[in-house]
């Protein structure tokens, strides 16, 4: 029963990343920058990763 809780827990992670993601995304680049982050910083962002600092997960 626990890989079945895991897997969709990573599944459901993976469905928030990506909507979070694309809300970034949509949004134009004076709203981001007024927020803090440019837009090639979403992916970073949204893993929680701090600029300048290497995403360890490939």
């Amino acid at each position: 029963m626990s890989i079945m809780r895991t897997a969709y827990r990573s599944f459901r992670d993976y469905r928030v990343h990506r909507m979070a993601e694309r809300t970034l995304a949509a949004m134009d680049d004076a709203f981001l920058r007024d927020i803090g982050i440019s837009r090639s910083e979403i992916g970073m962002v949204v893993r929680g990763l701090q600029r300048g600092q290497e995403d360890k997960a490939g």
